[in-house]
């Protein structure tokens, strides 16, 4: 043992007592920069991935801008005769009168 530590044993005075105090304070706040520090990355990765999915959806929505402005353009303009005779051969099953339908089956139908 030293001189100092019977030295100040004698005295009543713990020397270790303002040293651990300051290693204890140290330590909290090292562990608080740490701890803010891993917060701060945390937060900046969601960032990067809401700004991400914002840049997402804005080219989403102007997409959907020039697809409504196209609509709202034929829409304006009226129906078209080529469109209507296409609605009406695919959806209606419907012919011109000067046209022959011709169907087609399998051989395998057939046979089978």
């Amino acid at each position: 043992m030293g001189v100092s530590y019977i030295y100040n044993s004698l005295r009543g005075c713990e020397p270790t007592g303002e040293k651990t105090m300051s290693r204890i304070l140290g330590i909290l706040i090292a562990a608080m920069l740490a701890y803010g520090l891993l917060r701060c990355c945390v937060v900046k990765r969601m960032l990067e991935e809401a700004e991400s999915a914002r840049r997402m959806l804005s080219s989403e929505v102007q997409a959907l801008r020039e697809e409504t402005d196209a609509l709202e353009s034929a829409l304006r303009s009226g129906p078209d005769d080529r469109e209507i005779e296409k609605l009406a051969r695919e959806r209606l099953g419907l012919v011109m009168p000067d046209e022959t339908i011709f169907y087609f089956t399998n051989a395998e139908d057939k046979e089978g």
